[in-house]
């Protein structure tokens, strides 16, 4: 009788829960260890909501806003911890650099990274800080020696030939691709993506020798070039040549800007590299404006690295915008 009435004791009985922040926090980090950067939003952002004045809790949030490329909401949030929740809190200054520098604006970046090694001399991010500002400093030198290296008043006109250049060659007229990309370097002969546009033109067309002298002298004169050292590690690729070393050298870079990144990525799929190449798309997919291609490339490496339903996902979304590519689904050329 008593075991019966003991069922029923229970059975009548409602249990409380009342999760905290610390609950909602390490769920949160669970997540983010995951790469479940959304789910990781929403653990963390219930956990600040519950310890509004946890700077822990506000910096990680701040690095999944990060990770999801929501850069503007990071800052808003490193800041307000810098200025309301608390000021000794250095480690934002690392943050916000590494935030600036990804969506390119350096000058802030260098601001915080130097901000950073002047407050924590040996802080736990010190070498990252300085791996840090020699890419910037990398990168930098390669967008001045673009767009940055042009007069002003030709900035628009250049851009415009660029893009209309660029969809010949994407459409297969590469005669024309060709002549528009000469036309270029001639009226703006420091203007390198011009150039590797050029070579890919060339390559294209069948004629690799002329394209391996162009990237070959991109690389001369604009030494770390990283759409140079790409299409050259590509063209040894289809050359049968040993690019392994070109290959090392591409596994060692870390880009920050979009472009770079989209650039190694695409061109790791090429190389069959897919772990790689999934790696980096996983970095800027979330970004605001993401080329219609990404979806194109970014499909082939989910696909090969085993994530198919996700590949078919983005297949679908570029047959909304590229539906010519019918046909060419990663599975279907197997």
């Amino acid at each position: 009788m008593k075991k019966n009435m003991g069922k029923n004791h229970l059975h009548n009985k409602i249990l409380t829960f009342n999760p905290s922040g610390e609950f909602y926090f390490m769920k949160g980090i669970e997540a983010f260890q995951k790469s479940n950067f959304s789910l990781a939003k929403k653990y963390l952002t219930r956990a600040w909501q519950f310890e509004p004045n946890e700077p822990v809790i506000a910096c990680q949030l701040a690095i999944v806003h990060a990770e999801l490329g929501e850069y503007d909401r990071s800052n808003e949030i490193l800041y307000k911890v810098l200025h309301e929740i608390e000021p000794y809190m250095y480690d934002c200054h690392y943050f916000l650099a590494n935030n600036y520098a990804y969506i390119g604006m350096y000058t802030e970046a260098i601001e915080h990274a130097n901000m950073y090694l002047k407050l924590m001399p040996n802080g736990e991010y010190v070498n990252d800080v300085k791996e840090l500002l020699e890419v910037i400093s990398f990168e930098a030198d390669d967008i001045r020696s673009t767009i940055l290296s042009i007069d002003e008043p030709y900035e628009e006109e250049i851009i415009t030939r660029q893009e209309q250049s660029k969809k010949l060659l994407e459409q297969g007229k590469f005669e024309e691709a060709i002549e528009k990309f000469s036309e270029m370097i001639v009226d703006f002969p420091d203007y390198w993506p011009a150039y590797n546009n050029l070579a890919l033109a060339y390559f294209y067309k069948g004629d690799r020798q002329e394209a391996l002298k162009i990237v070959s002298k991109v690389l001369e004169e604009n030494p770390g070039n990283l759409h140079a050292l790409c299409n050259l590690t590509v063209f040894y690729y289809y050359e049968g040549k040993n690019y392994e070393s070109l290959l090392n050298s591409l596994k060692k870079i870390f880009p920050i800007s979009g472009d770079h990144r989209f650039k190694l990525a695409v061109t790791f799929v090429i190389l069959e590299q897919y772990e790689l190449a999934y790696s980096w798309f996983k970095k800027i997919m979330h970004y605001d404006h993401i080329d219609p291609s990404f979806y194109y490339w970014f499909a082939y490496a989910a696909y090969y690295v085993g994530h198919k339903q996700l590949a078919e996902k983005a297949w679908k979304k570029l047959m909304l915008v590229q539906p010519e590519k019918e046909g060419m689904e990663p599975w279907k050329q197997n």
